[in-house]
C-alpha cells in the first residue's frame, strides 16, 4: 500500500493540492490522506476509484513506467493493491496507453468490496476460480468457475466470494477508468 500512497502523493503534490485542499475537495479526512500517503493507511476499492477520477488518472497512468511499447508483462512485474476489504488487485498491463484495463481481483474467502463501485465505459469479468455473488442493477446472479458478467460500469456493482477458498475474477475495463 506504501507504493499507492507514495504515488498519491505524487499526484497531489504535482497539482499543489494540500491535505487539506484535497480533503475539501474529495470529501476524505486530512488524517485519512496522510495516513494513505505515508502507507500507514489501506482504501477500499471504491476509495481508490473515487481519488483517481478526482484526480483524472488510471492505475496505469500511475504506476507505468517508461520502456518502450511492450507486449509481454511477467507475474512478478505487476503492481498489486491490498484493500481492507482482503480483496488484492493486480494490474495486469501497466500501460498508460492501453485502451483497456486488465485487472486480477483475489479475493480471500468470503471477501466482498464493502460498497458497490461504479466507474465509467464498460466490464468484463470472468471468474477464474471459486463461486461468487454477482450484484448489478438491483439484481444478484451467482456465477461459477468459468461463467462471465458485462455490464456498463457507471451501474453500482458488487462482488462477493462465496467459496471457503480464494475466489480469483479476471476483469477488463475499457476504456481503463480504475
Amino acid at each position: 500500500m506504501e507504493d499507492v500512497g507514495a504515488k498519491l502523493r505524487e499526484l497531489r503534490r504535482g497539482r499543489k493540492l494540500s491535505i487539506r485542499k484535497l480533503s475539501e475537495e474529495t470529501g476524505f479526512s486530512v488524517s485519512f490522506l496522510s495516513k494513505l500517503e505515508t502507507g500507514k493507511s489501506s482504501i477500499t476499492v471504491k476509495n481508490l476509484i473515487k481519488l483517481l477520477n478526482f484526480y483524472g488518472v488510471t492505475l496505469a497512468d500511475i504506476f507505468s513506467e517508461p520502456s518502450g511499447k511492450r507486449t509481454t508483462y511477467r507475474r512478478e512485474d505487476r503492481r498489486r493493491i491490498e484493500s481492507p476489504e482482503d480483496v488484492t488487485l493486480e494490474l495486469l498491463v501497466d500501460d498508460p496507453e492501453v485502451e483497456m484495463e486488465g485487472l486480477l481481483g483475489t479475493f480471500k474467502p468470503h471477501a466482498r468490496y464493502r460498497d458497490p463501485v461504479e466507474h465509467g465505459g464498460e466490464e468484463f469479468a470472468l471468474v477464474l476460480k471459486g463461486e461468487f455473488r454477482f450484484e448489478v442493477g438491483g439484481a444478484a446472479h451467482h456465477l461459477r468457475e468459468g461463467d462471465c458478467a458485462y455490464f456498463k460500469g457507471e451501474q453500482a456493482h458488487n462482488w462477493e466470494n462465496l467459496s471457503d477458498g480464494e475466489g480469483v475474477l479476471l476483469m477488463v475495463i475499457t476504456p481503463p477508468e480504475v
